[in-house]
């Protein structure tokens, strides 16, 4: 049985220019998701976790909130473990809360700074294990913050009293310590270092081998993505473009997926980064057929008519594109 499974999903927001003209946003639309869990960690701790790329404005965050369910979808369907819980009221999310857990973008906006590192991780710990005792969640908190790489000294200290770093330390912390299923990271490297964002990775790999924790990693970076996860997902206009594995980049086939490849930084000394024309198209105003066209040099006359559907092209492999 498929984990998560979204099918069709679509996002809208409307919005009012004034009294007498509103807009519908389209953030995301017609996207069909699976996510599946393997119970054999293979490739290091890589198996199984999703990679979701694509330019700001893609869509790749309100995607994440639908497939975490902060958000209801205003078209198609969400299904947990085979059960449809598009619709379904929070009070009937419980097991799907404690499975499926967040790491934002904003650590720091996620943690209330009026709460100490104790409290910050005790509160999951009230809600989803309500039988164990004040000392048996002492012990659950000391042992998760060593393994995040913080102090168990810190429980009595506040948010602002760490660095970006160690917030995004903490984030983690509180999302992995109910051991959830899947962690749907948003751009949870992004605005750090290379170190900082090295050792984040690699305490995802760790705590993936540990927990059992599998990942859907939002990112702009695509080295990062291919290093925590063995699937790609591409993701242009509120649409998914592309799906393949990150072990085989060079098979990839739509113009827009070879274009965020060959923008990445090179250390060979020939870099020559690609820049793609034009800029990404109004949510509120896609252009008719593929919404890539506009953009794309190697578009044809169909590709202005008729938006493209993904099919299979190769094994695990799955493009929208009217030239292939």
């Amino acid at each position: 049985m498929t984990f998560l499974s979204g099918r069709n999903l679509a996002k809208s927001y409307i919005t009012s220019k004034n009294l007498w003209h509103k807009e519908e946003i389209r953030a995301v639309h017609d996207v069909s998701i699976e996510i599946e869990l393997e119970s054999i960690r293979k490739d290091g701790g890589r198996a199984a976790n999703v990679g979701l790329v694509g330019e700001s404005g893609s869509g790749k965050s309100t995607l994440a909130r639908l497939l975490s369910r902060l958000e209801r979808p205003t078209g198609g369907s969400l299904q947990f473990r085979g059960e449809e819980i598009s619709g379904l009221p929070e009070n009937r999310l419980l097991p799907f809360r404690r499975e499926v857990q967040v790491i934002f973008q904003d650590a720091a906006a996620s943690l209330n700074p009026r709460h100490s590192v104790e409290k910050i991780l005790s509160e999951p710990l009230r809600n989803f294990f309500p039988d164990l005792n004040r000392e048996e969640r002492r012990v659950r908190i000391t042992d998760i913050l060593r393994q995040v790489g913080l102090s168990p000294d810190h429980c009595g200290r506040f948010p602002h009293e760490f660095s970006g770093g160690q917030k995004r330390r903490l984030a983690i912390a509180r999302s992995v310590i109910i051991n959830p299923s899947l962690l749907i990271c948003d751009e949870a490297t992004s605005g750090l270092d290379v170190s900082l964002q090295g050792q984040l990775l690699n305490l995802f790999l760790e705590l993936g081998e540990k927990f059992g924790v599998h990942y859907l990693l939002v990112s702009h970076d695509l080295p990062a993505v291919r290093y925590l996860c063995s699937r790609v997902l591409v993701m242009y206009a509120g649409r998914i473009v592309e799906d393949f594995q990150a072990a085989a980049t060079g098979v990839s086939v739509h113009p827009y997926t070879r274009a965020l490849l060959e923008s990445e930084p090179s250390l060979d000394g020939n870099f020559s980064p690609r820049f793609l024309p034009g800029e990404p198209p109004d949510p509120a105003k896609y252009p008719a057929g593929c919404p890539f066209h506009p953009r794309c040099g190697e578009r044809k006359a169909v590709c202005r008519e008729e938006i493209p559907q993904l099919k299979l092209v190769g094994e695990k492999h799955r493009v929208a594109c009217h030239l292939v």
